[in-house]
């Protein structure tokens, strides 16, 4: 975990006006970090209007505190919240983007291709994450001394913002109220009052956190109306999935320093242990017992409603959860369901947990399970007993371990054992 810094110099020039040296830094790695046209060594300042930034920052706070990098790509909507290149003003900025997820923030930092007409060329090019409290003092911080001084019409408009975000962010239920907002997707006092309204009501009934990853899962207008569906679809289920005991021995904290995908291996290699089931494949029989289903419902079934995401649903007793199983094919679907014993570690057993393709911590944890579960690094290498896997070999290992070719695929990738073809791959398997 690295800490975020924002630091600013004075210009030693007579025409610098309002222009200040601004340095944004993760940790060692400075994300201002560029090169000038027709200079050949490295400045890790950009020159810029400070206040530019620290509008920018009261705008935007809320988003890229709590909101999440989208599933897919990161689409011109959701840049202007989280994409430094998107403050402009006749100046340019480093294409940094920064989300939240939860006790952290991700910060993905995009190098500028080398052409001849760009003025200016950033190189910083790379994924970190820093702690949300560094983030918070480092802004405040910046903030202070943007406002010492000064009694410009801007300066009195960004005081007016600084007291109140201060009183939003002080204020439990305020912050609640916009943390559920930027999750949705919306900018603050842009969500309708009766779409957080409607959530809050199943957040007194289900659980503040399930009811977020909701949220995530599904943004904007329809987001209520999408979790109460997926609700009547997990209470309608037929897949019931019992934990074994081993489950409630095997602990991770949400909070920790350590990433997600790393808690993940290591508790899946101890359910595993646990459970007896060292090496290799685990089958359709054994998976059965330890989900305590039927095999049967491990097998491709047809979905009788198509859903958003997957949810799991704890039943009353707490015993068990129904589950609202979105995955058609039988590979899918064990995978899928291993999911569930992953957010059932993850939240303690919460009331309910949406199984989605969001990019928070918690979906990030239940994703990297469910690979790790059925599918650990080592006994993959194992089997294709090769440093260059070919598409044959990959294929091979889908059906030997029982899972869908994507988890090798994304295995593969994540270990270094296959390249990453892009900037978005990388940001993807974050």
């Amino acid at each position: 975990m690295r800490n975020f810094e924002i630091s600013v110099g004075k210009l030693q020039r007579a025409d610098a006006g309002d222009l200040r040296r601004i340095r944004i830094a993760a940790g060692d790695v400075v994300l201002t970090r560029l090169i000038r046209p027709g200079r050949e060594d490295e400045d890790h300042c950009l020159e810029a209007p400070r206040d530019q930034l620290g509008f920018w920052l009261f705008e935007n706070w809320w988003r890229f505190r709590w909101e999440p990098a989208p599933p897919d790509r990161f689409h011109p909507e959701w840049r202007l919240a989280h994409d430094l290149s998107s403050i402009g003003g006749g100046y340019i900025w480093p294409r940094v983007s920064i989300w939240g997820e939860g006790s952290k923030l991700g910060v993905a930092s995009r190098a500028d291709a080398q052409t001849q007409s760009q003025s200016v060329r950033f190189l910083a090019n790379g994924l970190y994450y820093v702690s949300a409290s560094s983030m918070t003092d480092s802004v405040d911080a910046f903030i202070g001394l943007l406002l010492d001084g000064g009694t410009t019409a801007d300066r009195k408009s960004l005081r007016t913002e600084h007291r109140q975000l201060l009183a939003e962010r002080n204020d439990p239920e305020i912050a609640d109220w916009r943390k559920l907002e930027a999750m949705l997707g919306f900018d603050p006092d842009e969500a309708p009052n009766q779409l957080i309204e409607g959530l809050g009501a199943l957040m007194d009934r289900y659980g503040h956190e399930g009811v977020e990853e909701a949220a995530i899962a599904h943004q904007g207008h329809g987001a209520a109306a999408t979790l109460q569906s997926e609700l009547e679809a997990a209470q309608d289920s037929k897949v019931r999935v019992t934990p074994p005991p081993e489950v409630q021995l095997v602990h991770v904290e949400p909070d920790s320093e350590t990433t997600p995908w790393q808690q993940a291996e290591g508790a899946a290699a101890e359910l595993r242990a646990r459970l007896a089931h060292d090496q290799g494949p685990i089958r359709n029989h054994a998976l059965s017992e330890v989900l305590c289903l039927p095999s049967d419902q491990l097998k491709s079934k047809a979905t009788a409603v198509p859903l958003d995401y997957g949810l799991r649903l704890r039943d009353t007793d707490g015993a068990g959860s129904r589950v609202a199983v979105r995955a058609k094919w039988s590979h899918s679907r064990r995978y899928e369901l291993c999911r569930t014993l992953a957010d059932i570690i993850w939240s303690d057993n919460d009331g309910l947990g949406p199984l989605s393709s969001a990019k928070s911590s918690r979906q990030k944890f239940q994703r990297t399970f469910a690979q790790s579960f059925l599918c650990p690094f080592d006994d993959l290498v194992a089997y294709m007993d090769t440093e260059q896997p070919e598409d044959d070999d990959v294929q091979a290992a889908a059906r030997h371990f029982h899972v869908p070719v994507r988890v090798i695929q994304t295995l593969l990738v994540n270990k270094g054992v296959i390249g990453r073809a892009s900037f978005e791959e990388m940001i993807e398997a974050a």
